[in-house]
């Protein structure tokens, strides 16, 4: 599991089961493999709780958590309950539900519910603390939109290091009449794709640099475990008369800063303020 995952599951269970971390700091879950001890976590545990939508992707990975009975597919179990409406990018599912908070509270669920059914002798402790947990994300699920939906409509233009913010962004920069069009996406680009093993091409930087010039980007946002390389080619290859600047604080996408609920509010406090809206207590 990751820490998006972990954070979840430790205020469920409190102090009643052991848990362990296989995907932790700055590491790139998209890139990783396992490593010496890794397998002997995957045997110990009683259950195994994953994103999935190809996140977890590695050859070492897929062999330990597909066609394992302990392993929780959270993703798919929600696409599978009609939980969310998922996203694709060249055919594949993008995996980061949890930077909408309102799909990571049904993630939530999921947990609860196989935590639950595996350990019924706890019942009633998991559920307070899910519903505790619940209420708490759904209070922080409005505050988000609150802060967000005050920023100018001309500034919600959400440039980003790679394609995880499709998710944060149809939830809350569009407008309701974009998400029901299906054209919020253009409130978002960035110049790597779903993950940021990709290879970036001149043709992505000079989309993102046309993007940049119509919508009056001032703005972009490097992420916290992404080479910034790309974006500052981007700034540079503007033209004279359109200065674009780094965000002063980067952004959070496949890890965490302390944990998953103040990485969340951290990117909501960033955006928010760079982009020239109000954040509220």
């Amino acid at each position: 599991m990751n820490r998006m995952i972990h954070d979840c599951v430790v205020r469920i269970v409190g102090d009643k089961i052991h848990t362990l971390v296989l995907i932790d700091g700055s590491i790139d879950p998209h890139a990783y493999e396992m490593v010496k001890g890794d397998e002997d976590k995957m045997v110990i545990s009683q259950l195994i709780f994953c994103n999935g939508l190809g996140l977890e992707h590695s050859a070492s990975l897929r062999r330990h958590l597909e066609n394992n009975d302990k392993v929780i597919n959270i993703g798919e179990n929600l696409i599978n309950n009609g939980a969310f409406s998922p996203l694709q990018e060249d055919g594949c599912y993008d995996p980061h539900i949890w930077t909408d908070i309102s799909i990571w509270r049904e993630g939530v669920r999921e947990i609860a519910d196989a935590l639950i059914k595996k350990f019924p002798e706890w019942e009633d402790e998991f559920v307070r603390n899910r519903d505790t947990l619940l209420d708490e994300m759904y209070r922080l699920d409005l505050w988000a939109k609150k802060c967000l939906s005050s920023i100018p409509a001309e500034n919600k233009y959400l440039v980003s290091g790679h394609n995880a913010f499709g998710y944060f962004t149809r939830r809350y920069l569009a407008a309701e009449e974009e998400i029901a069009d299906n054209s919020w996406k253009k409130r978002c680009i960035s110049p790597e794709g779903l993950s940021p093993e990709a290879q970036i091409s001149i043709r992505d930087i000079m989309l993102v640099v046309d993007y940049i010039h119509k919508n009056n980007v001032q703005v972009i946002f490097p992420e916290d475990t992404l080479n910034q390389d790309a974006l500052k080619k981007i700034a540079a290859c503007l033209k004279k008369g359109h200065s674009v600047r780094l965000s002063k604080n980067p952004l959070y996408s496949d890890n965490v800063k302390q944990d998953y609920f103040n990485t969340f509010k951290h990117n909501v406090s960033i955006i928010t303020e760079e982009l020239g809206g109000t954040l509220f207590d």
